[in-house]
Formats: C-alpha cells, sequence, structure tokens
C-alpha cells in the first residue's frame, strides 16, 4: 500500500467507527433510563462491564464527535479542493497552489498526482 493511502478512506472510516460509537452511547443510555426495549445480550455485557460502562460511554461520546468533526473536515477539504481545482486561469491556479498543496497532503496522494498533473497541463514548474 502507497504511503499516505489510508488518507483516502477517511470519510468511510469515519462513518463506520461514528455508527459503532454511536450504538454503544445509545445502547449504554437504554440501559441507564432501564428501558424494557433492550436485548438481554447487550444487558449481561453491560452488567458484565461494570462500572467500566462510564468510561465505554464517555469515549464513546468523545468518539462521536471525533467522527463527525473528521466527516465533516474530510468533505470540506474535498469541497475546497475540487473549488481550486476547476480553474483553467494559470493565474489563479498559480495564486492558490500553497492551498491547494495544503488540502492535497490531507487528502491523500491520488490527490497529490491529480495536483501534479494539473502543474503539468498548465505548464508550472514547482
Amino acid at each position: 500500500m502507497e504511503k499516505g493511502k489510508i488518507k483516502e478512506y477517511k470519510i468511510p472510516l469515519s462513518l463506520v467507527f461514528l455508527a459503532i460509537s454511536l450504538f454503544a452511547s445509545t445502547i449504554i443510555a437504554i440501559y441507564w433510563f432501564s428501558l424494557a426495549i433492550l436485548p438481554t445480550v447487550f444487558t449481561s455485557f453491560i452488567n458484565y462491564t461494570g462500572n467500566w460502562v462510564y468510561y465505554i460511554f464517555a469515549l464513546s461520546i468523545i468518539g462521536d464527535g471525533y467522527f463527525i468533526y473528521l466527516f465533516f473536515s474530510t468533505i470540506n477539504a474535498r469541497r475546497k479542493f475540487e473549488e481550486l481545482m476547476n480553474t483553467d486561469s494559470k493565474s489563479n491556479f498559480v495564486k492558490n497552489i500553497r492551498d491547494l498543496e495544503i488540502e492535497a497532503r490531507k487528502l491523500g496522494p491520488s490527490f497529490k498526482k491529480r495536483l501534479d498533473e494539473k502543474k503539468e497541463q498548465l505548464k508550472i514548474k514547482f
């Protein structure tokens, strides 16, 4: 695997981990409010964890916030990259080259490759 390739999977990974942390926080909240809709498998698992359930709940709430942030920041970075790349003006491209390089570094090797191809297309040497 190419170096930095995991960056290209930020969106699906953040969604998977967000689903896991939301599931954990929801199950624990249902358990604490003693709602009868919780299956016995989850109740027995929560009872087995004992006082660790508080730490699991805190980590799942922190995970919820972090993975929501990661998802939306990656979406915004991709949007910014696409907006800056969609120019045929060499002067606008050169003016925004620093921002494009930063966003490409955040997003992964395929975005860096697209940036290099655009530089070659506009005959820019850096």
